[in-house]
């Protein structure tokens, strides 16, 4: 049985420069420098990857994605990822702190669908060659010793990021509403509190909502009621659980605040037709 995975901040990787809130590099080099970086594990921070070419496979909580040139993938704080490339690989990854990107655009992230974590796609198909000389620009950026470069790789991210967002809306056309930044917000509350709120009513309070309101939101951007949205955030953690760590059955029950693990074991068999243990050997083949 596998251990739990870890967990990076950005200061984890070499030669970050203490205090910085972003990090730049080749992903190439990265692979090649950072042992272990392939295998499953999260992040404090969010991240852009660039795959510039090469091919292979990047498995973003459970959901498997095939690797090609001019892709951009996009993961949020606490996603569990892992990745095979092959060896002629080339790209670059992009790390960033949210108070970083929020010191000059508060509410900003709440509107780029990419970083709906569990909700919609986390990749784009960009041929564009406009990412291509803005990723070597940022990366130029990063590698300067000038002033004010952390305010203008900031420009540099926050352009990429709108323009990611105009692709994402261009292939994704039905899923552009003003509705997002409360979906997002429902999000970051489930992410903080899911283990210890279990009622949609306490979440729409939070967001000065009513629960048939939000309800409705869930149900018009993504097919789903504010429930279902919980319920697939406790399996996530669940199933991140049962594939990442030796605990018993009955001790991540627990741990997920299911005082009784029959009931656990009821409620993941409901939500994914296996029971905890199938899972778990499932995915030890």
């Amino acid at each position: 049985m596998s251990t739990e995975f870890p967990t990076y901040n950005i200061q984890a990787f070499q030669r970050h420069e203490p205090d910085v809130p972003f990090f730049m590099t080749p992903l190439e080099k990265l692979v090649r420098e950072f042992k272990g970086i392939d295998k499953s594990h999260s992040h404090t921070f969010y991240l852009l990857m660039w795959i510039k070419e090469g091919k292979g496979t990047h498995t973003i909580d459970f959901r498997t994605y095939e690797v090609g040139p001019h892709q951009l993938y996009f993961l949020t704080p606490g996603q569990v990822h892992s990745w095979e490339l092959s060896p002629d690989i080339k790209g670059y990854n992009l790390f960033f702190e949210p108070n970083y990107f929020r010191s000059r655009f508060p509410n900003r992230l709440f509107a780029y669908p990419f970083y709906h974590s569990h909700q919609h796609r986390p990749l784009l198909e960009v041929a564009d060659e406009t990412f291509v000389s803005l990723y070597e620009l940022m990366y130029q950026e990063y590698t300067a010793a000038e002033v004010n470069r952390s305010e203008v790789f900031l420009s540099y991210l926050h352009i990429i990021l709108e323009k990611a967002n105009r692709v994402y809306q261009n292939q994704w056309p039905g899923e552009s509403t003003h509705y997002y930044d409360r979906i997002r917000q429902y999000e970051e509350l489930l992410e903080e509190q899911f283990l210890d709120i279990r009622e949609v009513k306490t979440y729409a309070e939070q967001l000065h909502i009513s629960p048939n309101h939000l309800n409705n939101i869930c149900k018009t951007l993504l097919g789903k009621t504010a429930s279902q949205l919980l319920y697939e955030r406790i399996i996530i953690e669940a199933k991140r659980l049962l594939t990442h760590t030796a605990l018993s059955i009955k001790e991540i029950g627990y741990l997920l605040h299911f005082e009784d693990p029959s009931y656990f074991v009821r409620f993941f068999r409901t939500h994914t037709g296996q029971t905890p243990l199938d899972f778990r050997e499932s995915q030890n083949r």
